[in-house]
């Protein structure tokens, strides 16, 4: 056993011996925990007066040493900081089979009072210039803990902001409801009367969260509107923003509409583009006119700096924007999340939309889930005053103790109205009712119903299966027919096949050489060929391919998730096509494409931001999935507009159901 120049024992002396000790641990948990305890206890020897009746004993070394390898592998599952209650008296990397038998014995950590003295006495608060920050009883990696800090920092701001304008239109305004009536109330009630017309308050069991939502959005600096699949979002703030452009009297506004993929700001700009149209005849042309449609990643807004994770954009060069609105915010993770709040001026207005519900984001964090804790509104009495002012609604729900101003939840669901399959299915899920779900999908065996299909998967998934070959022949045969690569584009967005994996049995990566096989039997040698290395040659190129990039590619105009077909153009020639914002197409030769994969089958991550008629969604065979949870499953069968297809083993749905998402933070609003 090698020893530290403390003279310490050092628990490992390689990573092959933790592997034999401790499940699910990577060699950069290893190397994080050697390097940073032997740092963080040599400068506590070295700022200690009475360093030589410090006795540093081999157990806290030990303790110090298991935390921060804790603390990495917590990162790498999404967490942002490691709360000590978690690990307390836990046996931490436990492994052992179905039979019980034992491959990995684990570490037990100490009680929650030794873990804390532990901590306290290495003096790694926040105050400290450490790269481990130890923090309302919560561990820290410092730059998530600064991460977090500027969230909240921003969060407290705009807060007070709220507050200030809260104060100026509510309490001015109604103490003198008596006498007068604020100007600032009557253009917003006018505002909101326009945006809203011919509709009848006097049913006090209902209550018009969209109206509710740009009303609350109106008087705060920071505002949230959540909801689920079909509930209006997009075409609520598109009102919302009708309503700022109406009520600004300054010059003219810079509105700036993100989202983090590509694809997401492709379907935010389509649907915007299509509530505007709908407004037609609702609002003034000049209005419409100002309701800005051009959407952008949050990468390119912030401005990427090639080979640097850093932006051009930051606290020191800020954005010149005045109103900021960011779709799909549940993938916008934390460290993303503080770099656009940092990057904002002071008097920015930002307006977040998202459902809570879906999956976090794939890197650490889940900003949208900890600043939404309520599937519901809850409002303070002063703000519920302002919004039964300005929209004649009166029954609001409340909470003096812990109210969340910023936020509004649409409930009503235009797409899944409560009796359909999917809805259904979807709200199910994501209560955690796995008997009850479990049912839905017995009763839809050979049932013919139009919105949900279940296959029991009873053996291993095959290629051969009738339903599986249906779907390919329905769907993506007829892509290589199509007479454009228009309605190419057209019949590739009607379909597609959903995994929880990339790789394995029902991955992505076997599904789409599955289905090329069928489709190109011709080339199976060089689809098989490229299973095994995982790489794409131009040979196994051909027409009415769909490809997802990546990777970014700014000079390209290109990003992460974006789809697009490889299709034969007018002088024979194999390009890549890539649909617009504008409804254009580009094509680019595809040697100069960033890395991309074949997309008949794609990772559920991967469709956030996504939407289509019908969906195929494929489970694991396993019951050992880390990966599968009721976030997962709720975010696949929400990507179905009509029809779901799902095929699953009893005991696989019951485990992703049962399981949740829980990430560790310690962003809470109302600190």
């Amino acid at each position: 056993m090698h020893k530290t120049s403390l003279g310490i024992k050092i628990p490992y002396n390689r990573f092959a011996d933790v592997q034999k000790h401790l499940n699910n641990v990577e060699a950069i948990d290893y190397f994080f925990a050697k390097q940073f305890t032997d740092i963080l206890f040599n400068r506590f020897i070295n700022n200690t007066n009475n360093s030589e009746t410090i006795n540093i004993a081999n157990h806290q070394y030990e303790c110090l040493f298991h935390l921060l390898i804790a603390l990495s592998v917590s990162l790498r599952e999404g967490h942002s900081c490691l709360p000590l209650n978690v690990v307390a008296e836990q046996r931490f990397g436990y492994c052992c089979d179905a039979f019980g038998v034992v491959s990995h014995q684990g570490f037990q950590f100490p009680s929650f009072i030794h873990l804390h003295e532990l901590l306290c006495l290495l003096n790694i608060d926040e105050s400290q210039e450490h790269g481990v920050v130890f923090h309302q009883e919560k561990l820290y990696l410092r730059r998530y803990y600064n991460f977090e800090q500027q969230v909240i920092e921003f969060l407290h701001s705009h807060q007070s902001n709220a507050k200030n304008n809260k104060k100026h239109l509510v309490a001015d305004n109604l103490a003198l409801i008596e006498t007068t009536t604020s100007s600032d109330t009557n253009e917003i009630m006018a505002c909101l009367a326009l945006l809203f017309p011919n509709q009848s308050n006097s049913d006090t069991a209902l209550i018009d969260w969209q109206k509710i939502a740009v009303a609350n959005a109106l008087n705060k600096s920071f505002s949230i509107i959540a909801g689920g699949p079909g509930t209006g979002k997009t075409y609520t703030v598109t009102k919302l923003l009708a309503a700022i452009i109406m009520l600004n009297k300054a010059p003219a506004l810079t509105i700036s509409l993100v989202a983090p993929t590509g694809k997401a700001a492709q379907r935010l700009c389509e649907s915007i583009n299509q509530a505007k149209d709908g407004f037609k005849a609702l609002l003034p042309e000049e209005v419409l006119a100002k309701i800005p449609t051009e959407t952008k990643t949050i990468h390119r807004l912030l401005g990427v700096i090639p080979n640097s994770p850093n932006f051009r954009h930051h606290q020191e060069n800020k954005l010149n924007i005045d109103v900021l609105l960011i779709d799909e915010v549940s993938m916008v993770d934390l460290p993303l999340m503080a770099r656009v709040f940092r990057a904002l001026p002071a008097h920015c207005q930002v307006i977040l939309l998202g459902d809570a519900q879906q999956l976090p984001s794939v890197a650490a964090g889940s900003v949208l889930s900890d600043l939404t804790p309520f599937h519901q509104a809850q409002y303070s009495p002063d703000n519920k005053k302002f919004l039964e002012k300005v929209t004649g609604i009166t029954n609001l729900p409340i909470n003096k103790k812990c109210p969340v101003d910023h936020l509004t939840y649409l409930t009503h669901s235009r797409r899944f109205d409560g009796k359909g399959a999917i809805g259904i299915l979807s709200q199910l899920v994501i209560a955690g009712d796995s008997e009850q779900s479990w049912q839905l999908l017995q009763s839809a065996i050979n049932s013919g119903n139009p919105q949900l299909t279940f296959i029991e998967q009873t053996q291993e998934f095959s290629s051969q299966a009738s339903w599986f070959n249906h779907l390919i022949d329905e769907y993506y045969q007829p892509i290589r027919a199509a007479e454009s690569v228009e309605q190419a584009f057209h019949l590739l967005s009607k379909f597609r096949f959903l995994s929880a994996t990339r790789q394995g049995e029902t991955g992505v990566e076997t599904i789409n050489n599955l289905v090329e096989s069928r489709l190109l039997p011709e080339l199976s040698h060089l689809i098989n060929h490229r299973s095994h290395n995982k790489s794409h040659s131009k040979n196994s190129l051909y027409h009415g391919k769909p490809i997802m990039i990546n990777e970014n590619d700014y000079s390209l105009g290109l990003y992460n998730g974006d789809i697009g077909l490889i299709w034969q153009n007018d002088k024979g020639h194999l390009m890549a096509f890539f649909e617009q914002q504008n409804g254009q197409l580009t094509q680019i030769l595809p040697s100069r494409l960033p890395q991309f994969e074949t997309v008949y089958a794609m990772t559920i991550h991967k469709t956030q931001g996504s939407e289509f008629n019908h969906v195929a969604l494929i489970l694991p065979t396993n019951t050992d999935n880390q990966l599968l949870t009721r976030e997962l499953l709720y975010t696949g069968i929400t990507r179905a507009k009509e029809q779901i297809t799902l095929q699953s083993k009893k005991s696989v749905w019951y485990q992703g159901v049962e399981s949740r998402v829980a990430r560790f933070s310690g962003i809470n609003i109302n600190q």
